[in-house]
């Protein structure tokens, strides 16, 4: 679930404040339109591949590659306001999301006994929604006091936790990536 949330508030804290930062660079809404466009893409047009890879590679590499990915968008967004290299960055910001979410929710529904899935996993949306609603303010509150580049510095640091539950789940004996059985 870790990688799940912190995939959520990331995603919705860069994108819903992106908005503001490129009107703030006197682009047009077309131009706002097409990033946000992009990050949508970004989050939805690749699942059936996610999903493959999910079963391919496991879950557990994915989620780091999606971690990895987030952060790397965080870290590109505030670079530069011009319209590519921001459309770019949200649909890297869209990519990342959707490889935590389908690695995440592949290896939550995997560690599950069917008893406990529904319940679980409604548990895991009420979180979900619950990080939107965090990532959308606190994203606000960040921007007005810091700005756009405090957002993706942020973002950044909050990605890398999926990386370091990875990482210390790794030094235990025994640990493998995680794959359908």
């Amino acid at each position: 679930m870790v990688s799940m949330i912190a995939g959520q508030v990331v995603m919705v804290m860069l994108m819903v404040m992106t908005s503001l930062h490129m009107t703030g660079h006197d682009h047009s809404l077309g131009n706002v339109s097409l990033v946000i466009s992009s990050h949508v893409l970004g989050m939805y047009a690749v699942s059936a591949v996610t999903g493959r890879l999910t079963d391919l590679w496991g879950r557990v590499p994915v989620i780091a590659t999606g971690a990895s990915v987030l952060i790397a968008s965080c870290l590109l967004a505030p670079l530069s306001p011009r319209l590519v290299p921001m459309a770019l960055s949200l649909f890297a910001l869209g990519l990342g999301w959707n490889l935590c979410f389908v690695g995440g929710s592949a290896l939550l529904s995997d560690r599950l006994r069917p008893v406990e899935r529904a319940r679980t996993q409604g548990f895991s949306d009420f979180v979900m929604g619950s990080a939107s609603a965090l990532g959308g303010l606190g994203g606000a509150l960040v921007y007005a006091a810091l700005g756009y580049a405090a957002i993706g510095m942020l973002g950044a640091a909050i990605s890398v936790l999926p990386l370091l539950l990875m990482w210390e789940r790794g030094r235990r004996p025994g640990s493998v990536a995680v794959r359908p059985s």
